[in-house]
Parts: structure tokens; C-alpha cells; sequence
């Protein structure tokens, strides 16, 4: 299960930051991937939210099922994790 209730580290903070900066404020599951490069996928997401474990909120309209970006990155945070790897030149 994902632990909603724990404070994001200062990286993931500044990870979650940057990543919704870039994305639409509305995505659809269909198009997770697309937005997101690849790190979050349809199927991942439809198997956790039939299991009450995607993000805190999604919306369906029509045949659609839509996410806010805060919920669908900070989910990806908190279900794959974030760490910042540093090239050493």
C-alpha cells in the first residue's frame, strides 16, 4: 500500500515540482505514458485503481478515466520511488 500520510523527501519534492511544471493539468490514463516518457503506464494504473491503490483521485467521464498531475506524479513518487544519481565526470 502506498503511505499517503508520509512528508516527501526534499528530492522528491523538487522531483514532483519539476515533473508537473512540465505536464497538462488534466491527463488521461490512456495517455500516462506518453506524458510522463514511459516511468508510469495505463495498465499499472488500471490495476491499482481496481485495487483502491492508484492516485488519491481520478475522475471518469465517459469511457475516460482522467487524473489530476499533482496526484498522477506524486503516486508515481510514492508507488516506484525517486533518486538522483549524479554523473561523475
Amino acid at each position: 500500500m502506498i503511505d499517503w500520510d508520509r512528508p516527501l523527501t526534499e528530492n522528491e519534492a523538487v522531483f514532483k515540482n519539476m515533473v508537473v511544471e512540465s505536464l497538462p493539468p488534466i491527463i488521461a490514463r490512456k495517455d500516462v505514458a506518453k506524458y510522463t516518457g514511459g516511468w508510469l503506464s495505463p495498465k499499472t494504473l488500471r490495476n491499482d485503481d481496481s485495487r483502491m491503490a492508484g492516485p488519491r483521485h481520478r475522475y471518469e467521464s465517459g469511457r475516460k478515466v482522467l487524473y489530476r498531475r499533482e496526484d498522477l506524479v506524486e503516486y508515481g513518487i510514492r508507488r516506484f520511488g525517486v533518486l538522483e544519481k549524479e554523473c561523475m565526470i
